[in-house]
């Protein structure tokens, strides 16, 4: 039987009552899988994530994380569900001012009462895998891009945790550290028996890692499969995206009520 940390299921979100972000969306994420979630900048994706992880909760519907509804849960039993959650954020967002070492051992000093003999253990194995034993004491401002997210990469499984969130991974990235940082999010996940979560605009490198793919626009599911049916699809909007097509379904214009012209007061 096949099992979902992840069950989205019906969720309605809206920051006010004339704007609605997420419109009656579900989607189920398989244990053990990479799944990436795209669609076009203002589609809903980074606000779908803040739903997984507790950070929002929807007018409407349900999300289930581990098999419990997050919507019911008070915010003590969110917190022990969040141990079990590791997040990329975009951009990496390491502490500035802590060094590799304390960003990396934070959640471990955080949630733990393990000695700082292990601890200092746990962050070698971590900046290990991420090919950055030996940066310990180097201060964020020191690392490049790729070599900063990968460190945050690195404080994200410091806990080894069951599920991961990444929020565009590859975002601002060169061509090398674009295709270490996906092959680590590959081989983390299979090493670790990890469910991974990508909201991600890179197709050409998330297609060659994930195993399945949700496609958002205008806060809905439009299309889904795994990345050859998507890369075959005929949905108009998910070609436009894959060929990154100026026209089309998608619209750069923010969806607005006001008139331009009016607004500047030059009548038509």
């Amino acid at each position: 039987m096949q099992t979902y940390p992840v069950n989205v299921k019906n969720i309605t979100f809206a920051y006010d009552e004339d704007c609605l972000i997420l419109k009656n969306l579900s989607i189920q994420i398989p244990k053990g899988k990479i799944v990436a979630i795209m669609g076009g900048s203002g589609s809903g994706k980074t606000t779908l994530l803040r739903q997984i992880s507790g950070q929002y909760t929807p007018q409407s519907g349900i999300v289930e994380v581990f098999g419990q509804d997050i919507v019911a849960l008070n915010e003590k039993k969110i917190l022990e569900l969040r141990k079990r959650i590791g997040v990329l954020f975009q951009f990496g967002a390491l502490f500035t001012d802590m060094s590799v070492y304390d960003n990396v051992a934070f959640s471990l000093k955080e949630h733990t009462n393990l000695p700082e003999s292990i601890i200092q253990k746990i962050v070698a194995m971590k900046l290990n895998a991420v090919g950055l034993f030996g940066t310990q004491e180097m201060m964020p401002q020191e690392l490049s891009g790729g070599m900063a997210r990968r460190v945050a990469l690195a404080r994200a499984m410091a806990l080894d945790p069951e599920l991961m969130l990444y929020d565009e991974p590859f975002t601002g990235l060169d061509p090398i550290s674009l295709n270490v940082a996906a092959m680590l999010i590959k081989k983390l996940n299979t090493a670790l028996g990890q469910t991974s979560i990508l909201i991600t605009h890179d197709i050409e490198t998330s297609m060659k890692i994930v195993d399945y793919i949700y496609f958002m626009a205008d806060g809905q599911i439009i299309a889904k499969g795994t990345p050859t049916e998507i890369h075959t699809t005929t949905n108009p909007a998910v070609r436009q995206f894959i060929q990154g097509k100026v026209d089309g379904p998608f619209h750069y214009e923010y969806p607005t009520k006001l008139d331009y012209n009016q607004y500047l007061g030059v009548k038509s």
